[in-house]
């Protein structure tokens, strides 16, 4: 299985989230179930996967790893929605068109406050085909 991983992690598309966010968990199963082509690996912030990209859990709520390159903010989220497909890629269109400076400021009020958005649930990942695709 490392060789797989390996090369899932040169070549693939990886959204990287905070682990102990329940929004961020709820977003991570919502990606993938809008992830038809199984194009998506989830790593935890604060991981090994993170932490061999030099991605901080202090810095970033998410982030996302496309062809070498990190993204990081609202066009993270947007980037992970447009690589989804289907429907997610509508959701990155709408956030496209709202201005970048709106749209990373809504982004930076929301990951500062969204441990406390979401209080009730639990961050277990029992859906189907999600534990396949989680990364360390």
């Amino acid at each position: 299985m490392g060789s797989w991983q390996a090369s899932l992690v040169s070549e693939g598309i990886i959204v990287f989230f905070d682990s102990e966010c329940l929004l961020c968990c709820g977003s991570v199963r919502w990606l993938n179930r809008l992830d038809a082509g199984d194009r998506l690996r989830f790593a935890p912030l604060g991981g090994k996967t993170a932490n061999e990209w030099g991605i901080s859990e202090e810095e970033d709520s998410m982030a996302l790893l496309r062809g070498g390159e990190i993204f990081r903010g609202s066009i993270a989220a947007g980037g992970a929605f447009e690589e989804a497909g289907g429907l997610g890629r509508v959701i990155a269109w709408i956030l496209k068109i709202i201005p970048s400076r709106l749209r990373e400021w809504g982004y930076r009020l929301i990951a500062r406050h969204r441990k406390s958005l979401v209080t009730k649930g639990s961050c277990a990942f029992p859906e189907e085909g999600l534990p396949e695709k989680l990364l360390d």
